[in-house]
């Protein structure tokens, strides 16, 4: 019982008495910064993730933390620690880095160097992101692609186009190659993708090559390009598109459109959202044309956005067929 004959008034005290106890006694790891570790965590393959794009975005993510805790013994960062590093919300992207950091310390391989992970179960969430955000409707999409082919030419145009109606990721796009485009038998091989943050050309997101369906409104965007290049969408120097290439385009795209939504919602949530509104395919189905593996939940949850009117029509409709069927009158037995 706290507070009660040798023991502690509050759990921080008692937890800071274990710390400094173990500080004094020794032991494994006891004297391991959380430089030190973060030093090896980074560098050492052991705790190297399969793509160099997430070591690279655990590095960052991490680097800050350092710099203010960096000669805090690892065993040291506890609740009051996190706490104050979490303080106003600002940094709460941060959380998933160090969690994997800690839970890589308090692992075998790390040799047990924490018992317990300070950022686990924090109940923090990253906020909603795009759930709650409506993509454009498709007369603006082709508004976009419209603007996109005046202000900057085919590619740009072209680009957008593709993206909205085959729900590839904009990185998959940048590293798009003529011969994975299959005219004859309508898909497109998605093998790679073009890394911003490793500056590399990577296995797509689920780390495996797949088929997207050659729509027709992607293939009549394609066949309008001259095929110079290795790459379907290439810059003026004869590169492959980035997202630095295209952001410089997009701001003036979207401002000639009158769109303030983010490329991404135009993109890709527009091809989910049209999928499961237009075409009226299921979930299951979506979530096979967009790339992923997990049977639709994610398209039902994120980008398979139900248009509200749409589904009220459906409603309507099927209450108005029902109501045009008389029912039969029920004969009792008694009453023939």
């Amino acid at each position: 019982m706290l507070g009660g004959p040798g023991t502690f008034k509050t759990k921080t005290a008692a937890k800071t008495a274990r710390s400094d106890a173990r500080k004094r006694l020794g032991g494994p790891g006891c004297d391991v910064t959380v430089a030190d570790f973060r030093t090896r965590w980074t560098t050492d393959p052991l705790f190297a993730r399969p793509k160099d794009s997430t070591n690279i975005h655990n590095r960052e993510r991490t680097k800050a933390f350092v710099d203010l805790y960096g000669d805090l013994a690892l065993r040291m960062v506890d609740d009051a620690i996190v706490s104050e590093w979490l303080a106003g919300g600002k940094r709460n992207a941060t959380i998933p880095s160090l969690r994997a950091m800690f839970n890589d310390a308090a692992s075998a391989k790390a040799g047990r160097l924490v018992d317990h992970n300070p950022f686990a179960d924090l109940g923090i969430s990253r906020g909603p992101g795009n759930r709650h955000k409506t993509p454009p409707p498709e007369a603006i999409v082709w508004a976009l692609v419209k603007h996109a082919r005046d202000l900057s030419g085919p590619y740009v145009a072209a680009w957008l186009q593709v993206a909205a109606f085959t729900g590839m990721r904009p990185g998959e796009l940048d590293a798009l190659r003529w011969s994975d485009v299959d005219f004859d038998a309508g898909l497109i091989r998605v093998a790679e993708q073009w890394s911003a943050t490793s500056k590399t050309f990577t296995t797509p997101k689920n780390g495996q090559a797949r088929h997207a369906l050659l729509t027709p409104p992607a293939r009549d965007a394609l066949l309008e390009l001259p095929r110079d290049g290795d790459f379907c969408f290439a810059t003026l120097r004869g590169g492959h598109f980035t997202p630095s290439a295209r952001a410089y385009h997009w701001k003036a795209i979207r401002a000639a459109a009158g769109y303030t939504g983010t490329l991404y919602l135009a993109t890709r949530h527009f091809a989910g959202a049209y999928m499961t509104n237009v075409l009226e395919l299921p979930s299951e189905d979506v979530a096979i044309a967009l790339g992923h593996t997990d049977g639709g939940a994610l398209v039902r949850r994120l980008y398979g956005h139900r248009d509200t009117a749409l589904a009220l029509g459906r409603v309507r409709a099927a209450y108005e067929s029902t109501g045009s069927v008389k029912p039969l009158r029920v004969v009792r037995a008694d009453s023939a």
